[in-house]
């Protein structure tokens, strides 16, 4: 059930990447942020209104005060980072820095929580990187990736607020409905990008048909399931181990840019890209080390 779920997630968090380019075409980051989580917001009211309100009723004041760093981590800040690092980098990098999310949380666990972590998730933290600075190194400007330095260490700032989102999640799953968890985040993520919808609203009528479906799709479908899925599995097994799904992000949006973006990784990007693979099958390879099984 577990494992189904975060399958799942990663399947439809990998298209995210590919619909925010076609999204970008019409709207800025802001915008398109903004109107993917607002209409993830209010399709999901309901459920919130009918079933939502008993699970809102076990929230003390210590469970808001996680859920509203964990928003500001993701959506908010995730969701900025994430969204103008596309404007200038290809999904393809996108999907590829954002893998080396297992890494990062483990280490947001050691540093934060004292956990003990092997020598060879250092190894593999620090080759998953190189992969990431020669990635960024040799990739020459494209209409894909305009300026791949500054799309691709966005995407790693973006990669650190969603390590300290999971962390943080899967404490809040632990006492509280994960679909509530989900539904609470979209709301407060809506709010914060109010400002931007009132200062530079999106022009909806001159926008094209393409962006308005991806739109639609990262708001309702990308949104409230992958993060709902996600949400749903971390409840059930350690943080770590639900991070090690993210593990498929990075062929799944391979294939999904490749298919509808036409996508090609240079020679160098390629190796950049295979030395943060095996960076991650590195770290995550099974070794004798303290692992904690309520780590968060």
């Amino acid at each position: 059930m577990a494992w189904g779920a975060l399958i799942l997630a990663m399947l439809i968090w990998s298209s995210s990447f590919v619909g925010a380019k076609f999204a970008l075409q019409s709207f800025s980051p802001e915008q398109a942020v903004g109107l993917r989580l607002w209409l993830g917001a209010i399709v999901s009211l309901p459920w919130l209104l009918i079933w939502g309100r008993k699970h809102m009723a076990k929230m003390t004041r210590t469970h808001w005060k996680w859920l509203l760093l964990m928003s500001l981590f993701e959506p908010c800040l995730y969701f900025l980072a994430e969204m103008n690092g596309l404007v200038y980098t290809s999904a393809s990098a996108a999907g590829l820095v954002t893998s080396t999310l297992p890494i990062w949380i483990a280490i947001g666990a050691w540093y934060w929580l004292g956990e003990r972590i092997a020598r060879n998730l250092w190894i593999g933290l620090i080759l998953a990187l190189s992969g990431t600075g020669l990635m960024t190194l040799v990739g020459t400007p494209s209409e894909a990736a305009p300026n791949p330095l500054l799309g691709n260490a966005l995407m790693v700032v973006a990669t650190l607020m969603a390590t300290g989102y999971v962390l943080i999640a899967k404490r809040l799953t632990d006492d509280l409905n994960s679909w509530l968890v989900t539904i609470l985040q979209l709301w407060v993520g809506a709010i914060f990008f109010v400002p931007w919808l009132i200062f530079t609203p999106p022009d909806i009528e001159g926008a094209s048909q393409v962006s308005i479906q991806a739109t639609i799709w990262l708001g309702v479908v990308v949104s409230i399931g992958a993060y709902g899925f996600y949400n749903l599995g971390i409840s059930q097994v350690p943080a770590q181990v639900a991070g090690l799904s993210v593990n498929l992000l990075p062929l799944l949006t391979l294939v999904m840019a490749w298919a509808f973006l036409g996508e090609r990784l240079s020679l160098g990007e390629s190796a950049g890209a295979g030395m943060i693979l095996v960076g991650i099958l590195i770290a995550v390879w099974p070794s004798p080390r303290a692992n904690s099984p309520n780590a968060t």
